[in-house]
């Protein structure tokens, strides 16, 4: 242990991380020196993995949805190694219902409440462990962290037959590349970047696993991969991964059409500045 009761070795804390690419990127991790704090749902699943694992993973059964759930694992793991160093928002599931599908209703009654629950976890779960992210990493000496979400290829391409997970994963990328522009204009040492993957054997699409070509399949070592990018290399912030079977693309945000759009978010959202200065930055 270091002083103040912190911890020599680095620590994770993985969302999504029994199962799939998370797990494959626990393994990872132990395997480099980590310790793990592993939060997921499946209850039986995660603690066969801290089983298997060791003591450098700790198992929470956490609906990461849940706020209080999700806090007290934060709490918990910085209390026990008081450092936390990367955080990886993974979990997910898909949409709960078929969007298009006609509703019987009766007379002109409106259909039933639809099942949003993609959403809640997909997004809502992902600010969540946003906002605990950063409280934590600020309490570091360095004031630092690495924060990475898992967005999808649905969320920079529109994957129509799942309009909802679509929301979601686009939702993602925009809080990945708006808090990584806050924060480095306000130079605090917090990198944001997000993975966005394509078809990936998790366990969420068993029917699409089935029909797609071997050759079409991402393989959870490409995540691997490209989360041990995110943590190698020092000034990486703002990207979208966009992991393509074997190959890691790295996505900006698209250019601003024209230099008013430009003034307004690379400016005015963006920097804290007063309306003086903004005036006179203003196109002309």
């Amino acid at each position: 242990m270091a002083g103040n009761g912190e911890s020599s070795t680095k620590v994770a804390l993985i969302t999504g991380g029994a199962s799939g690419m998370g797990l494959a990127t626990v393994k990872r991790l132990v395997e480099l020196g980590w310790n793990v704090s592993v939060l997921d749902y499946n209850k039986a699943t995660g603690e066969a993995v801290a089983k298997e694992l060791g003591d450098q993973v700790q198992f929470f059964h956490v609906d990461t949805a849940n706020y209080d759930q999700h806090a007290k694992a934060f709490e918990t793991t910085w209390k026990k190694f008081h450092r936390l160093d990367f955080v990886w928002q993974n979990a997910g599931i898909g949409d709960r219902i078929d969007f298009y599908a006609p509703v019987e209703a009766a007379d002109d009654a409106p259909p039933p409440k639809p099942n949003i629950d993609v959403m809640t976890v997909c997004l809502d779960a992902m600010v969540y462990g946003a906002y605990l992210a950063l409280h934590y990493f600020r309490k570091n000496p360095s004031k630092g962290g690495k924060l990475l979400f898992t967005s999808s290829m649905c969320g920079l391409f529109p994957g129509t037959g799942i309009p909802l997970y679509t929301a979601a994963k686009h939702g993602v990328v925009g809080l990945t590349r708006a808090l990584s522009a806050q924060l480095a204009k306000r130079n605090e040492p917090i990198t944001v970047n997000c993975l966005c993957p394509g078809l990936v054997d998790t366990g969420l699409t068993p029917a699409l696993m089935a029909a797609a070509p071997t050759n079409v399949v991402t393989p959870p070592s490409t995540i691997v991969r490209a989360v041990e990018e995110v943590l190698n290399e020092e000034g990486l912030t703002g990207m979208a991964l966009e992991c393509s079977v074997q190959n890691i693309h790295r996505r900006t945000q698209q250019e601003y059409g024209d230099e008013n759009t430009a003034f307004l978010f690379g400016d005015y959202f963006v920097t804290a500045l007063d309306r003086e200065t903004l005036k006179a930055r203003a196109p002309k």
